[in-house]
């Protein structure tokens, strides 16, 4: 079976509806009880603020990305994206000093895994094509 950006497209676009909630109660959960990998939060519980924005937006876009897996031009909801997911990741190298001194630096590697992971299914949906609508977003 070939590769089909659609299916690349809504599957990470899948991905991101099921994470987006999880680690926003992650962070909630880090500004709480001080544990987890957003447990250092709880040092800085006003930091929770961006994230109670940020992760939700990132949701938001990914039914954006699901919704275009079905689009004649899916290829606009691939760039959309790698654009949200370029924006955190340049965040973290304009502030990476003060963020690695923070006590939330254990999250960091998780933060470039599904950020970086998420580019690179973008790129390989733009390089694999978009051939035909799916019956299914993702199927």
């Amino acid at each position: 079976m070939a590769l089909n950006g659609r299916r690349i497209l809504g599957g990470h676009a899948a991905c991101l509806m099921i994470l987006t909630p999880c680690i926003t109660i992650g962070a909630y959960v880090g500004v709480f009880t001080g544990r987890g990998p957003y447990g250092g939060l709880a040092e800085n519980p006003l930091a929770v603020s961006g994230l109670a924005q940020a992760y939700p937006l990132m949701g938001l876009v990914a039914v954006a990305m699901w919704t275009g897996a079905q689009d004649p031009a899916p290829r606009r909801f691939s760039l959309l994206a790698i654009a949200a997911h370029c924006v955190p990741l340049s965040a973290l190298a304009m502030l990476w000093g003060p963020i690695m001194a923070s006590p939330i630096s254990p999250a960091i590697p998780l933060s470039f895994l599904i950020h970086g992971g998420g580019i690179a299914a973008e790129l390989l949906s733009l390089r694999a094509g978009y051939g035909q609508r799916c019956s299914g977003a993702i199927g």
